[in-house]
């Protein structure tokens, strides 16, 4: 769950939560059919959106590594899917980051393959806006773009 509701608990002994602690409560509840619902669509199409996903990559420059890696760069782009719709599910993007982010980071750049993942995040992303409805679009493309900056700049 969201971690500044869940601090605000936590820090709450003794006492009720003021208006202030509460709002992020009332956000995750207003949000949470919203959040559902791209949970599901995830669940439903991730598999056939990463699928479209690599078969652009294999069209430009990294037609060889699709090829030669393919079946890795589709499982780590499907759990990568899994990983931001929990994270999404939760309304916890600081979870994102410090639990998946900072670790696929470190494998990609140990791999050197920052470029090859950016561009298929990125495609990644150009499926999720073709295929989602726009605010859920939005919500999984924000996910995303956190994962191609810390490829590209660090965190």
């Amino acid at each position: 769950m969201n971690n500044s509701l869940l601090e605000s608990i936590q820090k709450s002994d003794g006492r009720y939560l003021s208006d202030t602690e509460l709002r992020p409560l009332a956000q995750f509840v207003t949000s949470f059919e919203s959040r559902v619902r791209t949970y599901v669509r995830l669940q439903d199409e991730g598999e056939a959106l990463v699928l479209k996903a690599l078969r652009q990559l294999a069209s430009t420059n990294y037609r060889q590594v699709v090829q030669e890696h393919g079946a890795k760069c589709q499982r780590d782009m499907l759990y990568t899917v899994e990983c931001i719709a929990k994270a999404i599910l939760l309304d916890n993007p600081d979870g994102f980051i410090e639990e998946y982010v900072v670790w696929m980071q470190n494998i990609t750049r140990a791999l050197h393959k920052e470029n090859s993942a950016i561009d298929a995040y990125r495609s990644l992303q150009a499926e999720m806006s073709a295929a989602l409805p726009q605010e859920a679009a939005q919500l999984v493309n924000g996910y995303l773009d956190q994962l191609i900056k810390a490829f590209a700049e660090g965190m």
